[in-house]
């Protein structure tokens, strides 16, 4: 009877991530390891004061000087490299840069030397009897001295501060005002030195630049000489004008010939088709003679009209007219045949024009090719000249700059800030803040890190990241679940809507309305009984008919089995309007009969066993008319063969016929094989998740065998457990929470 709702259970894992922090993860991860972050952050805190406390006073003494930027002969090197060696960038050295010059050993050497004769700053002389060379003291006291200043560089400022801590008050300001003036010393033998190199440089590169520029000027004189020109500019103009005239005569004469081509062949094929005193070409248009001689022609051929009406064609005066007319039409021809020649003659002319026109031309653009040639010439020997000559200004004008400067001795740099001396102790509050701050954090870190290699799933959130498999229903923790499900107390938790009249077979021992194992608020009593009456309703939906005829419930904990759920599920499935009979199919460890006080000879054990009817094995609560309970019963043979298809299939059918819903209490899932043999044969499996207590690998695990078994799971009820609770191997839930 499996039902269609079947679905693959063992999806990848995070198949829907949910976006977004999740708060109340965070806090639930934090209240549980409360204690540990509080003595964390309590360690921290007091290993930060203990040090503050303990501390000495430290000595800070401070001084700013002025670094001048780029030097003039510094400069004059840079920038006559550049100009020489075009493809050089050209660099300046950042303040940065000289900041940390100035720690460097080559210029603190005076400093270690008279430390080392003061014997300050760890600082001593080197003796036979140290076993150490005085190569290695001074390297030990510049460290010392190194790691104890600092010099720091502001953006868009050339101020340096530097700060020089020690442990005496006397030495911090020695070594501070000995170090100052050790900067400045560096400052103006450094200036002194690049005035030297300057000089030298320049005095080195000046004649090679003016043999430069002599050579430049000397091939532009050539260039001109050569091709016969001032500049490029003007002989290009010249060039340009002479191009563009011939070049509008070249066209017109196109045009024109053109035409005489056009008119010659039209001429030729009016002569060649047409009679001639028809013709009607532009060409015989312009001739007076063929004009004159058409004239003539219509004449005669009026006096040839007047006489056919006189004479006959064969007399001789009609004859005479024909011949002449036909003398005519030959003159005609000859005349037509003239004008013709003429064409051609004009055409031949037109076209001797025009090679002569294309001749020049030709040798007018090769003309333009030579100068361009030149003209790139001439720019590149005029721009080199124009660069060598501003080189030679700029190198005669700074060695003489250089050597003004070097007849000076003032300081580059300026001691903007004498060296002034302060103490400091390390603030108690501070540090105990800091080593708050930094606990909180190392205990957060430790919580969650300690929660991750846990694997325990807390929340629902939890399980979602695990499985897409919905969620039937959250059951939430109360402390009087754990007082027992015995039907007085369900009574005590879910009143009966309607009053039981009934009674059935086998009914349990009376129990008295009066008495309770304790009472609940009336929140609590309303939060259970919604929490159950949901799930309730979320089973009935979660099939495609709207209802179950069976379900299979159990657990994904290992050794963790839970009957209240199944209970208090069944009482409200049956206050609701179902008859609903609870089985208790949990073989191993049966426990339902003695949480309700039912007698357990015949039951679950002994229907699959024996041939026996439902009637004889149930018992029907006196509480709710409509809810029937199933104890295991008792039995010598194998409960795994019990469980065989045939016999499941049996009871389910039996059950059809009399009872809305049958849920069978199975044992947990991954321990035994008995829930998945029932879940196999029924209509739907819900998997009970103990929060708090249920772990990852477990949930995995039972998803795995449920995929493989194709089961019909239709979901998940998430079940919080009591705070702390101390679950023991093979400690039954129920038993547990009752002993407390």
């Amino acid at each position: 009877m499996q039902s269609s709702i079947a679905t693959n259970p063992n999806p990848p894992a995070n198949a829907n991530p949910e976006g977004g922090i999740d708060l109340g993860s965070i806090l639930s991860t934090l209240k549980r390891h409360i204690g540990l972050i509080a003595a964390i952050t309590t360690a921290c805190a007091g290993v930060a004061g203990a040090r503050a406390y303990f501390s000495p006073p430290t000595y800070t003494a401070r001084f700013d000087i002025l670094i001048q930027p780029l030097s003039a002969e510094t400069e004059v090197i840079q920038t006559s490299i550049t100009d020489t060696t075009p493809n050089q960038k050209q660099t300046s050295l950042s303040l940065e840069d000289q900041a940390r010059i100035l720690t460097g050993p080559g210029v603190l050497q005076p400093v270690v030397v008279k430390s080392m004769e003061e014997e300050i700053a760890n600082c001593t002389l080197a003796s036979s009897n140290t076993g150490v060379s005085e190569e290695e003291h001074q390297r030990r006291c510049y460290s010392s001295i190194r790691e104890r200043l600092n010099l720091r560089t502001t953006e868009d400022s050339r101020i340096v501060g530097a700060t020089l801590e020690g442990a005496s008050r006397e030495e911090t300001r020695y070594l501070a005002e000995l170090i100052s003036k050790t900067f400045l010393d560096y400052g103006l033998a450094s200036r002194q030195r690049d005035i030297r190199q300057g000089l030298d440089f320049l005095n080195e590169k000046v004649p090679d630049v003016r043999q430069r520029v002599e050579s430049l000027e000397a091939d532009l004189e050539a260039l001109r000489q050569n091709n016969n020109l001032i500049t490029p500019e003007a002989r290009g103009g010249q060039l340009n004008e002479q191009i563009n005239n011939f070049d509008s005569q070249y066209l017109a004469l196109l045009v024109e010939l053109d035409q005489k081509v056009s008119l010659y062949d039209d001429l030729r094929q009016e002569l060649a088709q047409r009679p001639q005193d028809t013709s009607v070409s532009p060409a015989l248009s312009e001739s007076g003679r063929y004009q004159a001689l058409i004239s003539n022609l219509l004449d005669l051929d009026s006096q040839i009209a007047e006489a056919s009406t006189l004479f006959l064609d064969a007399s001789p005066d009609m004859q005479v007219l024909i011949e002449e007319r036909n003398n005519l039409l030959n003159l005609l021809a000859r005349e037509g045949a003239n004008v013709q020649r003429e064409l051609l003659t004009e055409i031949e002319l037109l076209n001797t024009q025009r090679a002569a026109l294309e001749a020049t031309l030709d040798s007018l653009n090769v003309d333009v090719d030579t100068l361009a040639s030149v003209s790139r010439q001439f720019t590149d020997l005029e721009r080199d000249l124009a660069i060598a000559i501003n080189n030679l200004n700029q190198l005669l004008e700074r060695r003489e700059t250089l050597q003004i400067e070097a007849a000076q001795r003032e300081l580059p740099w300026e001691l903007v800030t004498p060296p002034t001396l302060s103490a400091s102790t390390e603030s108690l509050t501070n540090s105990l803040v800091l080593g708050g701050i930094l606990g909180v954090l190392l205990g957060t870190g430790l919580a969650f890190l300690l929660d991750a290699q846990k694997g325990v799933l807390y929340s629902p959130k939890d399980i979602k990241r695990i499985t897409p498999v919905p969620i039937l229903g959250l059951i939430p923790y109360n402390q009087a679940v754990g007082r027992g499900d015995d039907e007085e107390y369900l009574l005590t938790l879910f009143p009966p809507v309607i009053p039981s009249s009934a009674s059935g077979l086998n009914q349990p021992k009376s129990v008295s309305k009066g008495a309770s194992n304790g009472s609940l608020p009336n929140d609590d009593i309303f939060d259970l009984r919604e929490a159950f009456r949901s799930l309730a309703i979320n089973i009935q939906q979660a099939s495609e008919e709207g209802s179950f005829y069976s379900l299979a419930l159990s657990s994904v904990d290992e050794e963790l089995a839970d009957s209240t759920t199944a209970t208090y599920l069944a009482w409200m499935a049956a206050e609701m309007g179902h008859r609903v009979l609870l089985i208790d199919a949990d073989l191993e460890g049966a426990y339902l009969h003695k949480s309700l006080g039912l007698p357990n000879k015949r039951g679950f054990s002994n229907l699959l066993a024996q041939d026996l009817s439902l009637k004889e094995v149930y018992h029907r609560s006196p509480m709710e008319h409509n809810l029937f309970f199933m104890t295991t019963g008792q039995t010598a043979r194998d409960p795994a063969k019990l469980l065989l298809s045939h016999n499941i299939r049996k009871l389910i059918k039996q059950a059809q016929a009399e009872f809305d819903l049958v849920i069978f209490n199975c044992p947990p899932f991954t321990q035994y094989a008995d829930a998945g043999l029932i879940a196999a044969e029924t209509n739907g499996l819900a998997l009970l998740s103990h929060l708090g207590a249920v772990k990852s690998y477990q949930l995995e695990e039972t998803l795995e065998k449920v995929w493989i078994s194709n089961l019909p799971l239709i979901g998940f009820i998430a079940k919080e457990m009591p705070p702390k609770l101390p679950l023991l191997p093979k400690q039954r839930l129920f038993e547990f929470s009752k002993v407390s």
